[in-house]
């Protein structure tokens, strides 16, 4: 490991930076390349790992066997099922190994880097405490903020700060084309990019940097992480409360697998790039709602590599209602499903990706499909209960134990290999409430739609009534129809098919009352966060001083 004394270049104007020449940035260690070190697991992994896709293998044959063609729901149960298997043995296979990189703190005086702060709509209060970290990072050149929504405020507090102020007249390419006018205005070798909420830390280039003396890395991503841990994404695990994140599951589990293969994603904020890597892809990619898992999917595809940090370096702000989360989880949805089914850029289709790539990136596109997948889920025993008829040929009961047996066997292989990351309860009550989101997301398979919606950060707790209708109406015909299934249970009608339905549809109406509760108990919380009220300098102060705890 080489270490070497941060210098911290003087912060330049945008004018006056494009007139100095900068020393080319010299390597260490020409021969270095970044090692992964995987983590260790138990020894049972291998062999639980090869049981479950072979038993999920028989199970996939005999099921297609089984399949009742002469009922319409037959099909549609099957697809169902092998949409679920598939997608679970998938994501076990991509979770088989993890690993992470060996530290690399290096650091050289003529590296130049800048951060860049896109910004639309953010009040001055969210926005001001990520220019005052981005202006304490060490090692950083210039901060521009790179503001869409020409504000005379902001152009002000950027002055008070010392930092660049670049703003445009027209917003093309939302979040991503404002980065690319940014990169119009720097000639730093390497970038950071923050979204506005999102407070650093003053180690974020140290940590980062080090790894950029392999000449084929092109972006290192740290986890996206929260402050505001009162909001209802959190919860309590082992008796602390906001120890659960509902993305958990990917930044602890799934990013650090995706690094043996080298797929981790660029999430859009809270990472270094490359200029280099940027330019050879032609900047962010503005096609696409989700420009950041576009714009990794193009880099992966020029072969340039990836590393993902645990360490959080960067602290934003959760989205604290309903009607926010429905935005940002359906406009992933939207620029996954567009990406995989309509883009030359598809994973199906792009050159230059290895196979585990295409694999990584293939999973994460489709998993915006489950939401349609819970719908034929829900369909099928309805039908079955209203028709008295099975999806199946044969015994329905030797089905059910069947069907139900692997359901429960995947659940666990998933926690296994979850790595404690994936939480049993919580994991899918958020499967639940991402249903709505996705839905609405198959909307991109008909209509081109590129629209990037800031998400309202603060916003009221209850915000989102018409969703709340929606997701009750779920949990409406959930209950009926579990309903429907125990009262052909006490009448001693399509016993087998009510007792299995029954029992499955328990499950659902669990997670639906455990969201919708959960939610409710959330929108009548009075309490004050403890940020609330600071001034943008305390705010900074305050992450800085939470997320002491939190380096490693």
């Amino acid at each position: 490991m080489s270490h070497h004394q941060l210098a911290v270049r003087p912060r330049l104007g945008s004018h006056a930076k494009n007139q100095l020449m900068f020393r080319k940035r010299e390597v260490v260690d020409p021969g270095y390349r970044v090692q992964q070190v995987n983590d260790p697991d138990p020894a049972y992994f291998w062999p639980l790992l090869v049981t479950f896709v072979a038993l999920a293998a028989l199970y996939a044959i005999w099921r297609t066997v089984v399949v009742n063609w002469g009922v319409w729901f037959g099909p549609l149960a099957w697809i169902a099922e092998m949409f679920g298997l598939t997608t679970s043995v998938l994501f076990v296979l991509l979770l088989k190994r993890t690993a992470r990189p060996i530290p690399r703190v290096v650091t050289i005086p003529s590296t130049t880097v800048d951060i860049l702060i896109p910004t639309c709509n953010e009040p001055l209060s969210i926005l001001e405490p990520t220019v005052i970290g981005a202006a304490k990072v060490r090692g950083v050149r210039d901060v521009l903020v790179l503001d869409d929504g020409v504000r005379d405020e902001v152009r002000a507090m950027a002055a008070r700060h010392g930092v660049n102020y670049v703003s445009r007249a027209r917003n093309e390419g939302a979040k991503a084309g404002n980065l690319n006018h940014g990169l119009r205005e720097t000639d730093a070798e390497f970038v950071i990019t923050l979204d506005a909420d999102h407070i650093p830390l003053p180690e974020f280039v140290e940590r980062t940097l080090g790894y950029f003396d392999d000449p084929d890395v092109g972006f290192v991503q740290s986890p996206q992480s929260f402050y505001n841990t009162e909001s209802f994404t959190f919860r309590s695990r082992r008796g602390q409360r906001g120890a659960w994140h509902e993305q958990e599951m990917f930044y602890g589990g799934v990013q650090p697998a995706k690094n043996h293969t080298n797929s981790a994603i660029y999430t859009g904020t809270s990472a270094m790039l490359r200029r280099s890597a940027l330019d050879s892809v032609n900047g962010f990619a503005t096609d696409t709602p989700t420009e950041d898992i576009h714009t990794s999917l193009r880099l992966h595809a020029k072969s340039w590599r990836s590393v993902y940090l645990r360490t959080p370096l960067a602290y934003g702000l959760e989205v604290e209602n309903l009607r926010e989360y429905y935005r940002t989880r359906r406009r992933w949805a939207v620029g996954s499903i567009r990406l995989l089914f309509c883009h030359p850029d598809s994973p199906l289709r792009i050159r230059g990706l290895t196979l585990s790539q295409r694999t990584n990136y293939l999973s994460a596109m489709v998993a915006h499909l489950q939401g349609a997948n819970r719908v034929l889920y829900l369909v099928t025993p309805i039908a079955a209960l209203v028709t008295g008829l099975a999806p199946v040929e044969g015994s329905y009961a030797r089905y059910g134990f069947a069907f139900l047996g692997l359901m429960v066997l995947s659940q666990w292989i998933i926690v296994q290999f979850g790595r404690g990351h994936y939480h049993l309860l919580h994991s899918e009550v958020f499967g639940i409430a991402d249903t709505m989101p996705m839905l609405a997301g198959l909307g991109a398979l008909f209509r081109a739609e590129q629209a990037f919606e800031v998400t309202e950060k603060q916003a009221s707790r209850a915000a989102g009534n018409r969703l709340k209708v929606a997701y009750r109406l779920y949990a409406a015909v959930s209950c009926a129809a579990l309903a429907l299934a125990i009262i052909r249970l006490a009448r001693g009608e399509y016993v087998a098919i009510a007792a299995w339905s029954a029992a499955f549809l328990a499950l659902t109406v669990g997670y639906l009352v455990a969201f919708l509760v959960s939610m409710e108990r959330y929108e009548r919380r009075s309490d004050i966060p403890p940020y609330a009220g600071l001034n943008p300098g305390e705010r900074y102060d305050y992450v800085l001083a939470r997320s002491t705890g939190r380096r490693d």
